[in-house]
């Protein structure tokens, strides 16, 4: 989808855009106060906005700052006539929560793709994550089954 078709979401709380290159370090100071530290620089996180074209990612930012962020993964499979959509990060800074900032971004997500085939979105958190689940509920999302998962053995 075209960024212009949507307008930039400007509000008392933040500014929600897609990331640009220039936020990659931004985008790796919140990533390592969400997922912890990592081997990751500002320098793989630019390439990765550059060339990733499985992935598109979302700011929120206040007063030049980044405070949110979101991943979407698009999924399309022979199987289904649809795509849909994972969020598969969503993330906004602890001294920017409870002011609507999460809500905002992950409305504006959803606005992203309202012309597109997507069909859905899904999403997993933690099973003990109950702030986070009572928020994805109050916001329309339905628990569904369990998600298996196995750890792929070490080469």
């Amino acid at each position: 989808m075209n960024e212009d078709m949507i307008e930039v979401n400007r509000s008392m709380r933040a500014t929600i855009r897609r990331a640009a290159e220039s936020d990659a370090p931004g985008l790796l100071r919140l990533n390592e106060k969400f997922n912890g530290k990592s081997n990751l620089s500002a320098e793989q996180i630019r390439l990765s906005l550059a060339v990733n074209d499985r992935e598109d990612v979302f700011v929120a930012e206040q007063e030049g700052k980044l405070v949110g962020f979101c991943c979407v993964q698009i999924f399309q499979s022979f199987c289904y006539e649809v795509r849909y959509a994972e969020i598969t990060e969503l993330y906004v800074d602890d001294a920017y929560q409870r002011r609507g900032i999460g809500r905002e971004l992950l409305g504006y997500v959803e606005q992203y793709y309202e012309d597109t085939d997507i069909k859905g979105f899904q999403l997993f958190t933690g099973g003990g994550n109950v702030s986070a689940q009572a928020f994805y509920e109050k916001l329309g999302y339905k628990r569904t089954s369990e998600v298996m998962y196995r750890k792929r053995k070490q080469l």
